[in-house]
């Protein structure tokens, strides 16, 4: 039992301790200086797939308020009249497995050294993708995908929600190819 245990603790460790993917697109020719102002997509509803038990309507709002925050910090204004960007926001989270093969605890290596027990491990993968489009042309122009490995049960604190978030935005508005 307790090498399970330990198992258990060094699995979690790593699911936990695997850092975040980030990944963004934009067109190059855009000037991102131009963009002042923005407001959320027409109809823009909270995009889900997963889990019910992470849908949650207050979750919707901490997302939106932390992205609100981090535009705000980057010298974008809510417009809801005249926006230069129209932004939305998807949220994904997919249940996934690991096999993790391991030697029985009773029997030692040298009885049985191929003898291996199996055990899955079920963990959850998550993906936030933020997109700006110029409102004006109506053509995506920045996304942000990111990605990370979380716990079955993750907490969406606060303190969470804006850290994915600013790392989701952090290299926005993005810096012009010198090429």
């Amino acid at each position: 039992m307790k090498p399970l245990v330990v198992l258990a603790l060094l699995c979690s460790l790593l699911l936990s301790s695997c850092s975040v993917t980030v990944k963004e697109t934009f067109d190059q020719k855009v000037d991102f200086g131009n963009y002042k102002t923005y407001c959320w997509m027409a109809g823009c509803e909270f995009k889900f797939t997963g889990p019910d038990y992470l849908k949650d309507s207050l979750l919707q709002d901490k997302i939106k308020q932390a992205i609100m925050a981090e535009l705000a910090k980057k010298g974008l204004t809510l417009d809801n009249d005249n926006p230069d960007l129209l932004i939305g926001f998807t949220i994904t989270v997919k249940d996934e497995q690991a096999i993790v093969y391991h030697r029985a605890e009773d029997s030692p290596i040298f009885i049985k050294p191929l003898d291996l027990d199996k055990e899955v491990i079920n963990y959850l993968k998550g993906s936030l993708i933020i997109g700006m489009a110029d409102a004006k042309a109506s053509q995506m122009v920045w996304q942000s995908h990111v990605s990370a490995y979380m716990e079955l049960k993750p907490e969406f604190s606060e303190k969470n929600i804006h850290k994915g978030i600013r790392q989701a935005l952090k290299n926005y508005p993005p810096k012009k190819n010198l090429n």
